[in-house]
């Protein structure tokens, strides 16, 4: 492997050289414009849109590639209230199902209408479970303050009225615990999963047993997944899409975790790469319920795939973000970049 040598760039030298290499000045905006628009974005996030067209970069204008840049950051848009759909129904989910496991407890068991249940050790599949540290750093005990809101977030009304202490004596006195820190005033499980991370929501899942019934088993099935190994990865594929979206990376052209598709996911996802965003879009649709109206991947694109598009080139705040550029885009043009697109989502 070679070493990686540094070589300084501005805007206007870069904007010079992929002009020299054969991309074409715009037909909508000023050179300064152009430069201001580079200058937002970044050099760096820029060359991830300018290498997609690199190989046939003569026929292309800066405006393809601006426009691509603005239709992924639309798209992320879309894609963080899907991925925080599933996340929303995970959580509701995953608090109902244990939570009825618990209720249905004999008396006198140890987890019977225990809402810290989730801190037996004996409820984890492996030895030493440890709770994401992001997810519990948010009950950390804090004095009480006082707060100038009508209605105090739970969180911080939980932990100015209960103390993991008196809680513990309660509830889980004689009982082996996970590891817990002294800082953390934990807090029932429907609260420490309404906080969690994502990642820590997926760790609960994968890890949590009540007696015999698997959760991983129970959340598959409610999902439409029979075979919980299967639908690991579901979980898996959802926190990388997630974690790309919150961090603004590409995502319309980049390669995403390959699942084992199932129902209604498997008929209409038939012929499309098992790795492109078109599969991960119709995963969304499928983790969130909406595929059963759909008779093929036609009728899915026809109306999905079309209001995506509508919805980006009637965006008021992108249109302004990009100097009006969307705006500016003739039909003809805006068809051959989203064939464009569409050609790497699938």
């Amino acid at each position: 492997m070679s070493s990686y040598h540094y070589h300084s760039k501005n805007v206007r030298s870069y904007l010079k050289g992929i002009y020299h290499a054969g991309l074409q000045k715009s037909n909508h905006l000023s050179d300064i414009e152009v430069e201001e628009l580079i200058s937002n974005i970044g050099i760096f996030k820029f060359k991830g849109y300018y290498y997609a067209f690199k190989n046939n970069i003569v026929h292309h204008t800066i405006d393809d590639i601006l426009t691509v840049y603005y239709f992924d950051k639309y798209f992320t848009r879309i894609i963080m209230d899907l991925t925080s759909s599933i996340e929303t129904k995970l959580k509701t989910t995953l608090v109902e199902m244990c939570y009825e496991k618990i209720r249905n407890f004999p008396s006198g068991h140890p987890s019977k209408d225990n809402p810290f249940f989730y801190l037996l050790s004996d409820n984890y599949k492996i030895p030493d479970f440890k709770i994401n540290n992001v997810t519990v750093s948010n009950w950390k005990a804090e004095r009480h303050r006082n707060r100038t809101e009508a209605y105090t977030h739970y969180g911080l009304y939980y932990k100015n009225k209960y103390s993991f202490a008196s809680t513990s004596s309660k509830y889980l006195a004689n009982q082996d615990l996970v590891p817990t820190y002294p800082d953390i005033n934990y807090p029932p499980f429907h609260y420490i999963v309404e906080g969690a991370t994502l990642g820590g929501v997926i760790g609960f899942i994968k890890q949590l047993k009540i007696e015999n019934y698997d959760v991983l088993r129970g959340i598959s099935r409610y999902f439409g997944v029979d075979n919980p190994r299967v639908f690991r990865p579901y979980l898996e594929r959802l926190n990388e899409v997630r974690n790309r979206a919150a961090h603004r990376e590409r995502i319309f052209n980049r390669s995403y975790r390959s699942i084992s598709r199932s129902g209604k996911f498997s008929q209409l996802s038939s012929g499309l790469g098992d790795h492109k965003m078109m599969d991960v879009y119709l995963y969304f649709f499928f983790m969130l319920g909406r595929l059963d109206e759909y008779n093929d991947i036609q009728s899915f694109k026809n109306e999905e795939i079309e209001r995506l598009f509508t919805g980006f080139k009637s965006d008021y705040f992108l249109d302004k973000d990009s100097k009006g550029l969307i705006s500016s885009l003739d039909t003809q043009t805006f068809e051959k970049i989203k064939r464009f697109i569409l050609l790497r989502m699938k």
